[in-house]
C-alpha cells in the first residue's frame, strides 16, 4: 500500500529543492522621515488688562459716601414709615443706608495694566533618510533573486519546485 501512494505522489506531486545561495548585491531601501525639532524661542511684550479692588480697605471711617447714603436711608426711610414708626423707619434707613455704602466703598473694581514677557516656541522641520530595509540579490541558475529583509543578508535560502505530471 505505501508503494502505491508513493508512486501515486511521484507521478502528481510536487517536490521541493531548496538550496543556499550566496548574496552578491545589496541595495538599501531608504525613507525619508520628516521630524519637527525646537530651534528657539520668539519673545516678546504683552499688555495684560487687569481688575483688582481699589476702594478703600477702611471700613470704619465715615467718608462722604457713608454720610450720603445714611441720608438718603433716612428720606426713604421717612417715605415709608407712619405715626410713631416714622422715626423707627428713619433709624433703619439711616443705619442700613450707611452700611450699603460703606460696604459698596470695598467692592469697586478697577483696570490695571501691566507688561509681561510672552515667549512662543519656534520649530524647524528636518527631513532625514533612514534606511528601513536592504534589498538582498544572488544568482541562481542564471536568474537574479532577489528577497527584502530588515537587516542585510549574507546567502538567501532558494525553494525551487519541480512539478511532476
Amino acid at each position: 500500500m505505501k508503494i502505491k501512494f508513493l508512486i501515486a505522489v511521484l507521478a502528481i506531486g510536487t517536490f521541493l529543492n531548496a538550496e543556499m545561495v550566496k548574496v552578491t548585491e545589496q541595495t538599501a531601501i531608504t525613507k525619508p522621515f520628516t521630524k519637527k525639532v525646537k530651534t528657539g524661542e520668539k519673545c516678546y511684550e504683552d499688555t495684560v488688562e487687569q481688575f483688582v479692588n481699589c476702594g478703600s480697605h477702611d471700613t470704619n471711617t465715615i467718608g462722604i459716601d457713608t454720610l450720603l447714603g445714611a441720608t438718603l436711608g433716612v428720606v426713604l426711610g421717612h417715605q415709608v414709615g407712619r405715626g410713631s414708626g416714622k422715626a423707627a423707619a428713619k433709624i433703619v434707613g439711616g443705619l442700613g443706608g450707611a452700611y450699603m455704602a460703606n460696604q459698596n466703598r470695598n467692592s469697586n473694581k478697577c483696570k490695571t495694566y501691566h507688561q509681561v514677557t510672552r515667549c512662543d516656541p519656534v520649530y524647524e522641520y528636518i527631513t532625514e533618510t533612514v534606511i528601513v530595509g536592504y534589498k538582498n540579490c544572488a544568482m541562481y541558475k542564471g536568474q537574479k533573486v532577489c528577497k527584502e529583509s530588515k537587516s542585510p543578508l549574507e546567502s538567501l535560502n532558494v525553494t525551487q519546485r519541480v512539478y511532476v505530471h
